[in-house]
């Protein structure tokens, strides 16, 4: 058997705390698993940057709209024209 009886695995429980040679359990930082933490600068929480972002989406937004818009139109058109042309 591993460990005999109770009262001798909590005597070598007890022993191994006693002894200060030992190397503990403790959470140590390797040097090739590292990783830096993200600095994030504090202009991008500026609220200028966020309303320009907010301007270039509004922009971005419209031009596609507007697209949207003129396929729809023309799609409308030719399929008018071809049941205008059939009746």
């Amino acid at each position: 058997m591993f460990g005999g009886s109770s009262s001798s695995v909590i005597k070598n429980n007890r022993n191994l705390l006693k002894n200060n040679k030992r190397e503990k359990f403790v959470y140590k930082r390797s040097k090739h698993n590292k990783v830096e933490k993200e600095k994030f600068d504090h202009l991008i929480l500026n609220t200028e940057y966020c309303q320009n972002i907010r301007k270039k989406m509004r922009k971005e937004h419209g031009i596609r709209r507007k697209k949207q818009i003129v396929s729809l139109l023309l799609v409308m058109f030719l399929l008018i024209s071809i049941l205008y042309y059939y009746s």
